[in-house]
């Protein structure tokens, strides 16, 4: 009996330690180290200077930065994803979707959208071009396109290094880019649990904010009045000669309707 019992506490505390290992937290961490690691040996550091895992202050919150790769032929704002299954996806979709074994389908933000926010936050703190900015994201799990996609997401490492490797043109100076490090790295958060907490807490409250009440009318413009040939909104004019005034058709001179006031 006690040897039972020793046995299923060891599989409950395998079991226990697996599922710790394996949160989405953990494994896109792991992903992130993976890519940090491959992009650090892989280019050139003479030539490329990699960051990654920054928490960087913007109005009003944090932005968090998977990774960052600064050259003189530009910066490179990178999201990683570390997934599986199937993925479904257009750059233009608001989510996308995964398809895991079984059917177990799951939608998530596009990462492309997702990604561009942080290019925006990049572009702000160091008052750069944003021509000179690209966005790239990585899977660097098992994952595999079902659709058709953008030229910069890429699938593996290798890929990914492909597409920072083929730019090939000057346009940042040596001296711009260490500027930019410096200015990255004395701005960065520092990585704790409760900077971590505290930007989770901030993008929670971005996602639950309630949209912006709707500007009122100019009282000018008549709601309930309609034009009498398009059907669109009427507003207040007056007769240049007698000085009278007159609902006209807000499309003017597209449309020329107008209605008595009274």
């Amino acid at each position: 009996m006690f040897k039972y019992l020793l046995k299923t506490a060891v599989r409950s505390a395998m079991r226990a330690a697996e599922n710790s290992y394996n949160t989405p937290e953990r494994k896109g961490a792991r992903g992130e180290r993976k890519v940090h690691n491959a992009l650090a040996s892989v280019l050139d550091e003479g030539e490329y200077r990699v960051l990654s895992d920054l928490i960087l202050p913007i109005s009003g919150g944090t932005t968090q930065l998977d990774h960052l790769v600064l050259s003189r032929y530009g910066v490179f704002v990178i999201e990683t994803k570390n997934m599986s299954g199937w993925i479904f996806g257009d750059v233009d979709q608001r989510k996308w979707t995964q398809v895991q074994k079984g059917g177990k389908k799951r939608s998530f933000q596009n990462p492309l959208r997702q990604n561009y926010a942080h290019v925006k936050a990049v572009q702000q703190i160091l008052s750069i071009d944003q021509k000179l900015l690209h966005n790239f994201v990585v899977f660097t799990g098992t994952a595999e396109p079902k659709t058709a996609m953008p030229e910069n997401v890429a699938w593996g490492l290798h890929a990914l290094g492909r597409l920072i490797g083929v730019r090939k043109q000057h346009v940042i100076s040596d001296v711009q880019v260490s500027a930019y490090v410096r200015k990255l790295q004395n701005l960065a958060l520092e990585n704790t649990s409760a900077v971590r907490n505290e930007h989770v807490r901030y993008l929670e409250k971005k996602a639950t904010a309630k949209p912006l009440a709707p500007a009122p009318k100019p009282a000018n413009v008549a709601t309930s009045v309609k034009c009498p040939k398009c059907g669109g909104e009427m507003v207040k004019r007056n007769n240049k000669k007698s000085g009278a005034s007159f609902w006209g058709c807000a499309s003017f001179p597209t449309c020329r309707g107008t209605r008595k006031i009274g």
